[in-house]
C-alpha cells in the first residue's frame, strides 16, 4: 500500500502526526479507495456539492463528469444526482464510502457536530449503527435526517485500521520516502486479552497506574489514548467506557475536569 504523506493549512487538511490529524469523509474515502493521503490532502471546493464530486474524480479511475466552471451549484446538483443514478450499481465512491462506514463502527476515532456550526464532540461508534454517511455527514437510515454534521476521522487511527499495523511516531512528508507509508513499526504494542464487558479490566489497568480515588487521574480523552498508546485500538474501548472507569476511580476534584494539565 503506497501512501504520500503531507501537510497544508486549509481546514480538514491532512498530516499524519498524533491526535490533531482529522480527514474530512470525502478525504477518508478517497484514501479508502485509492491509498493515497496526497490525492486527498488537498481536496477543497466552495460548496459541499463541488466537493462531493472532486472526490468522486479523484477516486474514479476514469473521470466521473467533466468539469464546467459555468455551471452554478443547482446545476451542479442535478449533475451529480444524474451521474450517481447512473453509476450506484459500480459507483467506486459509493462502495468506498461504506467500507469507511464499517470502520467508523469499528471504533476508529471522529468527532462531528451536533447542529449546524455548533462545537465539534468525540462519536461513539455505536452511533454509527443505523446512520449512513452522505456527503459530509451522518443520517438516520430510518428517518433520512442528519443526526451529525461537518464529519471529521481520526487520520491516523483509519491509516492504522487501513493498513493493520500500528504508526509508532507523527509522520512529516521528510520522515520518508515520496510516495511511501512505513511498512511497518518498531513500536511494542501490547495484546488485549478481554472477552464481554471491558470495563472491569480497564479498570484495574487504570488503578495499577494511578491508584484508587486518585486527583491525578486523566480524562476519558487522555485515558483512552493512554490505553490505546499501549495496546492499539481495541473495539468496545473508546471515550464512554472510560468515562465509566474514571466513574468508579476519581477523585471527586478528577471528575470535575481531570488531572491538573489533562483537563479540557
Amino acid at each position: 500500500m503506497n501512501f504520500t504523506i503531507g501537510a497544508v493549512s486549509e481546514p480538514g487538511a491532512v498530516s499524519l502526526s498524533n491526535d490533531g490529524s482529522w480527514l474530512s469523509l470525502p478525504q477518508a474515502v478517497i484514501v479508502e479507495a485509492r491509498r493515497d493521503i496526497e490525492l486527498a490532502r488537498d481536496l477543497t471546493a466552495e460548496t459541499p456539492v463541488l466537493l462531493i464530486i472532486k472526490a468522486n474524480q479523484r477516486v474514479a479511475r476514469g473521470s466521473v463528469m467533466p468539469q464546467d466552471v459555468s455551471l452554478d451549484e443547482e446545476q451542479w446538483s442535478k449533475r451529480l444526482a444524474e451521474a450517481k443514478a447512473k453509476m450506484r450499481a459500480g459507483n467506486e465512491y459509493l462502495e468506498a464510502q461504506q467500507r469507511v462506514h464499517r470502520r467508523l463502527i469499528a471504533g476508529v476515532r471522529t468527532k462531528a457536530r451536533r447542529k449546524p456550526g455548533g462545537p465539534y464532540e468525540g462519536v461513539d461508534p455505536v452511533e454509527y449503527i443505523g446512520a449512513e454517511l452522505q456527503q459530509l455527514d451522518v443520517i438516520d437510515q430510518r428517518t433520512g435526517t442528519v443526526i451529525l454534521f461537518d464529519l471529521l476521522i481520526n487520520a491516523v487511527d483509519f491509516v492504522e485500521n487501513l493498513t493493520g499495523k500500528p504508526i509508532s511516531r507523527p509522520m512529516t512528508a521528510s520522515s520518508h520516502p515520496p510516495g511511501q507509508m512505513p511498512g511497518g513499526s518498531s513500536q511494542h504494542v501490547d495484546k488485549w486479552e478481554c472477552t464481554g464487558d471491558p470495563v472491569p479490566k480497564l479498570i484495574d489497568w487504570a488503578r495499577k497506574k494511578w491508584g484508587e480515588g486518585s486527583e491525578n487521574l486523566p480524562n476519558r480523552a487522555a485515558l483512552l489514548k493512554l490505553f490505546r498508546d499501549q495496546y492499539g485500538p481495541v473495539r468496545g474501548v473508546n471515550e464512554k467506557t472510560m468515562r465509566e472507569v474514571r466513574r468508579q476511580l476519581a477523585s471527586p476534584t478528577a471528575q470535575r475536569g481531570g488531572a491538573r494539565g489533562n483537563r479540557r
